[in-house]
């Protein structure tokens, strides 16, 4: 069994999708961190940084709340559930970007809205693309 396989095995209770998901996001921050740091600047890396993590920690928050074991819910209780996952994750990015561009002094917006929109974009294709298995 490989490394990413033992990583992906420790976040049980989560479905595969989103575990492979949210490894990929860490693989591509760790990577777009090294690079901007040595081409650009630290405070570059640091705001790309902070877009990722404030979708990846929505993520994370939201997962528990959707309930994913839906064998037996009705359709609108599972849309509700859905809803709530959704606006709790809306709710917590929201919030931590505010932090971001109140705390961080020196911030660039164009690193953090570029780790905002791949991270976003990443966790969207993730949970779109279908699992035939």
């Amino acid at each position: 069994m490989s490394l990413v396989d033992n990583l992906i095995e420790k976040l049980e209770g989560v479905p595969k999708q989103l575990k492979k998901m949210l490894l990929r996001q860490f693989i591509v921050l760790s990577i777009l961190f090294v690079l901007s740091y040595y081409i650009y600047s630290i405070e570059l890396a640091l705001s790309i940084v902070l877009g990722f993590v404030a979708v990846i920690v929505g993520i994370v928050i939201s997962i528990p709340l959707a309930k994913l074991k839906t064998k037996g819910l009705s359709a609108s209780s599972v849309l509700v559930n859905i809803l709530k996952a959704e606006l709790v994750k809306l709710g917590v990015i929201i919030l931590l970007l505010w932090l971001s561009f109140k705390f961080y002094s020196n911030l660039i917006p164009f690193g953090l809205m570029l780790g905002l929109i791949i991270s976003a974009l990443m966790s969207g294709l993730a949970i779109s693309k279908l699992d035939n298995r």
